[in-house]
């Protein structure tokens, strides 16, 4: 089973595009003080975009894994629930995709995740994580999209198999 990790593709179109064709991809990176400087809701609206823009790219590397024949867990932060509920309702590819977003609902958790991962405390990081994960679960009420919550994280892997 292949991991594919959207950062790898948040990279590439970043490096491989232009400002003035995808603004969304190059804002943080060229708009740094302005973006921080944004509301919590201007942020999550920037990075909302950011995943449908980006999914247009995912999709191509899904359908490019299903036509081979070989199976692959996308992971990432900017996958797009429109881009999950597409693949869902495809009937050429039905049962062969499935869509899973792990949850985290504690702001304090998210702060102490990105403290042990990156050696700093991040509250304004850690509350625009808190709303996309709130908004992930917003877009997936109502789809085929299965939601898991990342604690106990012992168990996550297994409740994650047990769902496919």
């Amino acid at each position: 089973m292949n991991i594919v990790q959207v950062d790898d593709f948040q990279c590439l179109v970043e490096a491989a595009t232009k400002e003035c064709d995808y603004p969304v991809f190059h804002y943080w990176k060229n708009h740094f003080e302005e973006a921080c400087r944004q509301s919590i809701e201007k942020k999550l609206e920037i990075m909302t975009s950011y995943a449908d823009e980006l999914s247009v790219f995912l999709n191509i590397i899904v359908k490019n894994h299903l036509e081979e024949k070989r199976p692959m867990i996308l992971e990432g932060d900017f996958i797009s629930p429109c881009l999950c509920k597409k693949l869902l309702e495809d009937a050429s590819i039905k049962g062969r995709v499935a869509c899973i977003f792990v949850t985290e609902d504690s702001k304090d958790q998210i702060i102490k995740n990105y403290e042990m991962r990156e050696g700093s405390i991040q509250e304004e990081r850690a509350e625009l994580s808190f709303h996309y994960n709130n908004w992930l679960k917003e877009q997936s009420q109502g789809t085929d999209i299965k939601l898991i919550s990342s604690r106990p994280w012992e168990t996550a892997v297994q409740r994650i198999m047990e769902t496919l």
